[in-house]
């Protein structure tokens, strides 16, 4: 029983569904995270499979394709990072400021559960709209996109009701002594995740129950007909979808942080500058928006302002990534699995990094804009940056989590087919872009420029995709397996393993180790 009770819990219905226990909850909203990652991992390899060859294969046909890349984007975001980061959060905050449990219990359970529906809402719709669902496309006759809508609407509630509860607890739950200074760096990714949950998520929210009305009931909110500014949407959309950007990331680059330090076997170098970089790209995700629209309206709200503010959010951004390899310069450094993944998230958020301020070039954006270079350099910071330090976190956790080692051989195997597979699809995406392939496109025809470099690139592209997808499939085998077969551990080493180091000092090691 006490085996069942560590190790097995979710065998057991009652504790399944109803369970208030935040670890549990935390796994919860991974192994969600997981089953998500699946479905739209093979979303986008019907894309990349379709793609493979110029023509249509019968692979995915022009009527399912805007499902396809609609629903792959939007299981991503909201059910696959933000549910991964939300996981981790409920796992890890807890034990790191000595709280026994998150401030309100419940809600967390019903936070979690209300992204059920939600998927299944979305996964059920294939709307043909794009995930940005611009009017007036999304205002077309189809129960599909309604949906989609309700599916939305449910996990921004839920999202928010998850940020108060993570704010509340860090405010609330402290231990005594545990000053906000001495909070560690993933601690304060989730404070200012939650901040922009809790800021951002309703403005998208109330705007899809708008465009719900819209739809439902012919309010003219988005139509032109009766005044609206055809461009109101956009601008409503990247409010929020810019900082939901830093919703992704940001926990992976805590995670990212306790990684390195954990390895390197030091302190965080400069820890107050990685604080206040997490601070400023906090506040300057929220005023950057109006590049995604530099091709729609460059001049209304002025073009040179949003350039300005998102070259701006490349100092911060700067400021981690040289700290992180500073961190390691005057360290003693362990190389392991865990740590070479979060050095995985440092190249996936370079190279999107760098791209970011090609497309944030107006001269540029007005070339790249709606080609496949901006999908490369997003999925470079999402994929190749976030999905690498929440697998190395997993890997680091896994001997808390299950009581049971990993195999460290399909470990390495999993992470040189997952960095040379993402190099190749997104890289291959960047090279796409600048031939000029444009995106959300089920073909690319014979009268296209470059005609036979797409044929190369895209196949190239879509083999990275492949090793990706292999990489994903060793990296599942190894988690189950070994959470059955796999080497015991008990649970004092595991918790020597896995917990103490994360914290900055002896003083704070000690104290949860007492509280252990």
């Amino acid at each position: 029983m006490a085996t069942l009770k560590r190790n097995y819990w979710f065998l057991d219905l009652k504790t399944f569904f109803g369970t208030i226990d935040h670890k549990q909850i935390g796994l919860l909203y991974m192994m969600f995270a997981s089953i998500n990652l699946v479905f739209a991992g093979y979303l986008a390899l019907v894309m990349r499979t379709e793609l493979f060859n110029p023509g249509l294969d019968g692979v995915a046909t022009p009527a399912e394709w805007g499902g396809l890349f609609t629903v792959h984007g939007t299981v991503m975001i909201f059910f696959v990072i933000m549910a991964m980061g939300a996981g981790f959060g409920n796992y890890l905050v807890p034990k790191m400021i000595g709280a026994k449990d998150l401030y309100w219990p419940r809600w967390n359970n019903i936070a979690f559960w209300m992204l059920v529906p939600a998927a299944i809402f979305v996964w059920t719709s294939m709307p043909p709209i794009g995930w940005t669902a611009y009017p007036p496309n999304s205002e077309i006759a189809n129960p599909a996109i309604d949906r989609w809508i309700i599916g939305l609407i449910i996990a921004g509630v839920s999202s928010v009701i998850g940020a108060l509860n993570f704010l509340l607890t860090i405010i609330h739950l402290r231990r005594p002594g545990l000053t906000w200074k001495k909070l560690d760096l993933f601690t304060w990714a989730i404070v200012f995740t939650s901040l922009i949950q809790f800021a951002a998520t309703p403005v998208i929210t109330i705007a899809l129950v708008m465009l719900f009305f819209s739809r439902t009931f012919g309010a003219p909110f988005f139509d032109t007909g009766f005044g609206s500014n055809p461009l109101f949407w956009q601008h409503v959309f990247w409010s929020y979808s810019h900082p939901a950007v830093y919703i992704m990331i940001l926990p992976a680059m805590g995670l990212t942080s306790m990684l390195i330090s954990r390895f390197s076997q030091t302190e965080i170098f400069g820890k107050t500058t990685m604080i206040l970089s997490m601070a400023a790209i906090t506040l300057l995700g929220f005023i950057v928006w109006g590049h995604h629209n530099f091709t729609a309206s460059p001049n209304s709200p002025p073009g040179w302002f949003f350039t300005f503010t998102t070259f701006l959010i490349a100092i911060p951004s700067g400021v981690k990534t040289f700290n992180w390899l500073l961190t390691m310069y005057k360290g003693k450094i362990v190389i392991d699995i865990p740590l070479l993944f979060g050095l995985s998230f440092v190249l996936g958020f370079v190279l999107g990094g760098v791209t970011g301020v090609m497309v944030n070039t107006i001269p540029l954006d007005l070339v790249f804009h709606d080609t496949y270079f901006v999908v490369g350099h997003f999925h470079f910071i999402i994929i190749g940056g976030a999905i690498s330090a929440l697998s190395g976190a997993i890997y680091f956790l896994y001997p808390d989590i299950f009581g049971r080692m990993y195999n460290r051989t399909i470990a390495y195997l999993h992470l040189g087919f997952w960095v040379v597979g993402y190099i190749l699809t997104f890289g291959g995406m960047n090279v796409l872009g600048a031939l000029g392939m444009p995106r959300r496109y089920v073909d690319y025809p014979e009268f296209l420029p470059n005609h036979d470099q797409l044929i190369l690139w895209n196949r190239i592209t879509t083999i990275g995709a492949y090793l990706q997808a292999f990489a994903f499939t060793l990296f599942a085998y190894n988690i189950v397996y070994s959470a059955f077969k796999g080497p015991v551990v008990s649970p004092d080493e595991a918790y020597n393993i896995a917990i103490p180091r994360m914290w900055a000092t002896d003083e704070d090691a000690a104290i949860m180790e007492e509280a252990h």
